[in-house]
């Protein structure tokens, strides 16, 4: 087992103390520093140009730029949840199941939005591109539904920039925070005729839902009662589609979005590039076969706070 001071909670503490001298050192010498420095979004629509020999020589600019948890440890020496966790860390569930991805938004359209392209979580690589309701100069940490052909969902995680405003250097609550504001404004974009058909067909993501968040944890019952179950069982959406003969009006799909687990964030922490301390993962499925679901394992760590809560 490692020693105390090399547990994951005394890393992670050090981290955010890292992350907070760092903060105020751009505040006091008035540069905005961020992780898109000597990135041009307009540079996106030319890349996508250049001959496939040219763009094997040289990894992607937006490879490895999304922030991903650590697995949280429940086993080893010392207290497993950190002191302050009802206090200074959230929540985020049901992150759903499908393919993390870099949403970035590059480009005016005619009618309005943006054209947008979604990039592969390591390598940066083009998945696809499409247009967007979107503002340009905005990119987007997403998870692309499994099943987006036939519900057109791109789930919203978080925002790192937002119509030419970086936002990697505020706290998780506010990151959060914003992003349903924002996508909240967003103008209703008309569904795909081909929404019509029984089942739905989508070319491309039709609706940027952002995953749940809980900016609380101060009730160890509410993770029993509220978010271990939605960690455990998903979530049903509605998504709009365009009407047709048999539903003129109000033409719509019921779908389940299938869970993976849960995230936890710190409040207060920034958002980094790459394997971050700052943000714990708790699977819903075992991470080796034969062995206990992580999130099972979780809840009764949770149980044993609150006993009387079952």
């Amino acid at each position: 087992m490692p020693p105390l001071e090399n547990s994951q909670n005394s890393r992670r503490m050090r981290r955010l103390e890292e992350q907070k001298r760092s903060r105020s050192l751009r505040v006091d010498s008035a540069r905005n520093v961020d992780i898109f420095a000597g990135l041009s979004l307009n540079d996106v629509a030319m890349e996508e140009e250049k001959p496939a020999t040219d763009k094997a020589k040289r990894p992607s600019k937006w490879a490895n730029i999304l922030m991903y948890a650590e697995v949280l440890e429940m086993q080893g020496i010392g207290s497993v949840l950190p002191d302050d966790f009802g206090t200074a860390w959230m929540a985020v569930t049901p992150v759903p199941r499908g393919k993390r991805c870099l949403l970035v938004a590059y480009k005016n359209h005619g009618q309005g939005g943006s054209y947008v392209t979604l990039r592969s979580r390591l390598k940066g690589n083009q998945l696809m591109t499409f247009v967007s309701p979107l503002p340009t100069d905005t990119v987007l940490d997403c998870i692309l539904d499994e099943n987006w052909r036939t519900n057109g969902i791109l789930h919203v995680l978080d925002v790192l920039r937002w119509k030419s405003q970086d936002y990697t250097q505020c706290e998780a609550s506010f990151r959060f925070w914003w992003r349903d504001v924002k996508l909240q404004e967003l103008p209703r974009a008309h569904p795909p005729a081909s929404s019509s058909s029984r089942p739905p067909v989508f070319a491309h993501p039709h609706t940027f839902q952002p995953i749940p968040h809980f900016p609380s944890l101060q009730d160890p019952a509410f993770l029993l009662s509220t978010i271990i179950p939605l960690a455990r069982d998903g979530i049903s959406l509605t998504v709009p589609l365009t009407p047709s003969s048999e539903m003129p009006d109000n033409n719509q799909l019921v779908t389940h979005c299938q869970s993976d687990g849960v995230l936890f964030y710190v409040s207060e922490s920034s958002y980094e590039a790459g394997s971050s301390l700052l943000s714990a993962w708790v699977p819903l499925h075992p991470m080796n076969p034969g062995e206990e679901s992580p999130l099972e394992q979780f809840s009764r760590l949770i149980q044993a706070v609150v006993p009387s809560v079952s």
